[in-house]
């Protein structure tokens, strides 16, 4: 029997054969309880954003969500990276992890789950015009990203009532249809970009 990779001596092959090993990281990340201070995911943001194009980057997701400012760090990190970025949907997804999730370069939908999305809740301090411009410019800020990630996640009606206070729930069988109509559109519009640049 014939090892390709030690090839008898006499016999004369119509080929030569060379072996490459490439070194590739899987790194996982489970976020399972609320998200907090950015200052407690430096680590996490420092490997999403430092790893190879051929590491692949899951981030298993049953969050409630969490500090915004932390998340947007999270998806720039995401968006940025030479890694293939999954996102798994592992459990209940709600708020600030849909933000997340919705980031990825792919979705693995798991039974069983739902997903919650809504408007952003907090504070703002200050002087009355300063609490005024500081509300103006968090809201203009918060929505340019949720309209980014969500829509046509969601429709751009289903936006506009979400943005109007309304919570809007799906579940595993929903998101999958939904996730599958995003990436279509995702590489239509890609196809028109490189139509563009040609």
């Amino acid at each position: 029997m014939l090892d390709k990779k030690n090839p008898a001596p006499n016999i004369d092959l119509p080929y030569q054969y060379f072996e490459q090993t490439q070194v590739r990281k899987l790194h996982h990340f489970y976020l399972n309880q609320g998200v907090e201070q950015p200052d407690k995911y430096s680590e996490m943001v420092f490997i999403i954003q430092t790893a190879g194009p051929d590491d692949v980057v899951y981030i298993h997701l049953n969050t409630p969500g969490g500090n915004l400012n932390t998340g947007v760090q999270i998806v720039n990190a995401m968006k940025s990276t030479q890694a293939h970025v999954i996102c798994g949907l592992e459990g209940e997804v709600a708020s600030l992890g849909t933000i997340m999730f919705l980031a990825a370069d792919e979705f693995i939908v798991h039974d069983n789950c739902m997903m919650m999305f809504h408007n952003y809740s907090g504070g703002v301090f200050g002087k009355g015009h300063e609490q005024i411009a500081a509300l103006d410019a968090t809201t203009k800020w918060i929505h340019n990203i949720m309209e980014e990630l969500y829509v046509p996640f969601m429709t751009p009606e289903e936006f506009t009532r979400l943005v109007k206070g309304e919570d809007l729930y799906f579940q595993a069988p929903d998101i999958r249809k939904r996730l599958n109509k995003l990436v279509t559109a995702i590489k239509r519009q890609r196809k028109a970009e490189e139509k563009k640049a040609c």
